[in-house]
């Protein structure tokens, strides 16, 4: 099971053991600091959401490089902008008083304002690539060339708006970040390392594991309850992938579907009431409603979400034939039938249009289990 987890570790995993001390450090402060402002109400709004973003950014370049098996030129890359993002930030809290002084869109701009302004929209677009790639930044950059070029907005206004208000970088989406999606972060990272996460996994595979597809079963169920308390679709395949996925592909699914199973499965998670994804959060900003409401709403649809995916594993089993996960009875013994895989009636190969499907012989179903788990030790000869 060790070997299978790590060959399963995400890419953003620090590559010495300097940098992975440093993002610890950094997610340690960034953790105590959200927590502080809990525990004692938060900072002025600006500052608040500027140094939740100079975390954040300060995680984003040390874990996605620009290239993993650069030299030290494509690092002096990535630190140049980490030390970008960080500059545009502490612009502000250190001109905070003539920030605050400033008349909007009346006072002009001064050189370094609009030199930061460029800055920030710069490292926030390329930090947004790496992280979740080209789509996001492109939509922005559609807009922006949108605005700049073809209405009516002067470019030092558009500046200002993105900048020097809080209508964009440091906007109402930030807060939501920094107020509440940090804190369930946080949350769902103690659930995972207190156990509750594999709690969840071994419910779900009491549940549906014995049934046919029950791997890709397990996925979906573990990753709907995971989903509960994360919120997080990375939480949920950081919790569920590296044990559902490798269980899928050596019990009979192809891998790119199981591949999608894990990451359908996780994704829905963000859509699990109580504690949902970051959308619901900024929706019940922008809706003007208790977020309790939303939560909700989100039932229903959530609901149905898991059950249409819990179905299409089901059928995805029946036709490739996909192994069920081997009962294990307190005392193990070779011939009881709970303890021996069973597989489905179909064969692995769908049979061509029109042709009857063969079922499985008694040897067939007699196949020696395809995951290397060892086997539990065997009970005395008196005990079975």
């Amino acid at each position: 099971m060790t070997t299978i987890v790590s060959d399963e570790k995400p890419v953003t995993a620090p590559t010495s053991r300097m940098l992975k001390w440093v993002v610890s450090g950094i997610a340690i402060v960034m953790s105590l600091y959200h927590m502080q402002v809990v525990a004692f109400g938060p900072p002025e709004a600006v500052i608040f959401r500027g140094t939740h973003l100079m975390f954040a950014l300060a995680l984003v370049f040390l874990l996605y490089p620009s290239r993993r098996d650069g030299g030290i030129s494509w690092r002096a890359l990535d630190f140049t902008l980490l030390f970008a993002g960080l500059a545009f930030v502490l612009h502000i809290f250190v001109t905070y008083e003539a920030f605050t002084n400033r008349i909007i869109y009346i006072d002009d701009l001064t050189v370094w304002d609009q030199i930061f302004s460029v800055v920030a929209v710069v490292v926030i677009l390329e930090g947004t690539r790496r992280v979740i790639g080209w789509a996001l930044p492109i939509t922005a950059l559609c807009f922006l060339v949108y605005a700049a070029i073809f209405t009516q907005v002067k470019l030092p206004v558009l500046m200002e708006q993105i900048y020097l208000s809080t209508e964009g970088i440091f906007g109402s989406t930030l807060g939501v970040s920094a107020s509440y999606v940090m804190l369930f972060v946080i949350f769902g990272a103690f659930m995972e390392k207190s156990g509750t996460g594999q709690l969840f996994m071994d419910f779900a595979m009491s549940i549906t594991g014995h049934s046919a597809g029950g791997p890709g079963k397990v996925a979906v169920v573990s990753s709907s309850l995971f989903g509960t308390v994360s919120g997080s679709a990375v939480a949920n395949v950081m919790v569920d992938g590296p044990i559902t996925i490798p269980l899928m592909k050596r019990t009979g699914f192809r891998p790119p579907f199981a591949a999608a199973v894990e990451s359908v499965a996780s994704t829905g998670g963000q859509l699990m009431p109580p504690i949902m994804g970051a959308a619901a959060f900024v929706m019940a900003e922008f809706l003007s409603v208790p977020y309790a409401q939303v939560a909700l709403w989100a039932v229903v649809p959530a609901l149905l979400y898991y059950v249409a995916v819990f179905f299409a594993v089901h059928f995805e089993a029946k036709r490739y034939c996909s192994w069920a996960i081997r009962r294990r009875c307190a005392r193990w013994s070779a011939r009881c039938p709970a303890c021996r895989w069973r597989c489905c009636a179909r064969p692995r190969v769908p049979a061509s249009p029109g042709a009857r499907s063969p079922k499985l012989s008694r040897r067939a179903r007699a196949t020696p289990c395809p995951w290397p788990w060892p086997a539990p030790a065997r009970a005395s000869s008196s005990a079975a």
